[in-house]
């Protein structure tokens, strides 16, 4: 019967093959494998993460957290304040006017080649408020 792919067999039955002596390496459980414990793990230990229950997510019919203020606050339509309530709500504004007297430390920083672009486009902004 004609064989699919390879040429014909090689080796002496019984015998292992001197190509996969690979494979007989390192099965010593006491010399490094993880099974054993004797790879080192991290040096951090991660913080488990605390499963979130239906319970705990707000749903339409959950009570509001905000009693004084109008659903459409922040619109231009129904009651409320209008858009004009969302011209103070940005708190970027008040923390880029605390940034900007590290400006002297961060413009040098900024100037050097190495610094990458998304740092210079920061000091900038800082700069521009």
């Amino acid at each position: 019967m004609p064989r699919g792919r390879g040429g014909k067999r090689q080796g002496t039955p019984g015998k292992a093959y001197t190509n996969r002596t690979d494979m007989m390496t390192n099965y010593d459980m006491d010399q490094g494998s993880p099974a054993a414990g004797g790879v080192e793990g991290r040096d951090t230990v991660s913080q488990p993460v605390l499963p979130v229950y239906p319970e705990q997510i707000p749903s339409l019919t959950t009570p509001t957290m905000r009693p004084g203020e109008a659903i459409t606050d922040g619109l231009g339509v129904g009651p409320g304040r209008g858009r004009e309530a969302m011209t103070n709500m940005d708190p970027r504004l008040t923390e880029t006017q605390k940034l900007k007297k590290w400006l002297p430390l961060l413009e040098p920083i900024a100037r050097s080649p190495e610094t990458p672009d998304s740092v210079r486009t920061l000091v900038r902004y800082i700069r521009g408020s």
